[in-house]
């Protein structure tokens, strides 16, 4: 048996000429590497963490934590046919100037019929305070009335 002839291996060319031809014949598709899922978190995390370095922070003022409900009762005057985003804007430019100062926890609206209009919750350091952080809101200027309430998490 020893002297029977050993197979040689084949040319390191053949694979890929091989692959070649049947790419060529759309018998088959190469395969893409993919980067590893690791590499891809990695990238999410840091241009996370970038992200919120980046981004405006804004501390929040102490005292206690309240609630303006904002309500359209009878005497609101609506904004008239297509200025609904200048009167959204300014109740935007309102909220912002609140944020800046860390008086603002958050905004938005309720959904119900009985529902307020909208609220904000605001940090103030005494129920005045809170009374006059209110009676500044845009929304009372048309007529709205604003309700002050205490929050306690």
């Amino acid at each position: 048996m020893m002297d029977l002839s050993q197979e040689r291996p084949p040319d390191p060319a053949l694979e890929e000429r091989v692959v070649s031809a049947l790419v060529a014949a759309g018998l088959v598709r190469r395969r893409r590497s993919r980067a590893p899922i690791w590499l891809a978190a990695a990238a999410v995390l840091v241009l996370a963490i970038g992200f919120s370095l980046w981004r405006t922070r804004h501390t929040v003022a102490p005292g206690n934590t309240y609630v303006l409900l904002l309500y359209e009762d009878s005497t609101y005057r609506f904004a008239p046919p297509g200025h609904g985003a200048d009167r959204l804007a300014e109740m935007s430019r309102w909220a912002d100037s609140l944020a800046k100062r860390g008086q603002l926890d958050v905004g938005g609206h309720l959904v119900g019929s009985t529902a307020p209009g909208g609220l904000f919750i605001i940090r103030a350091k005494s129920d005045s305070d809170a009374a006059l952080i209110a009676a500044s809101c845009p929304h009372v200027k048309y007529g709205g009335r604003v309700e002050v309430r205490r929050f306690i998490e």
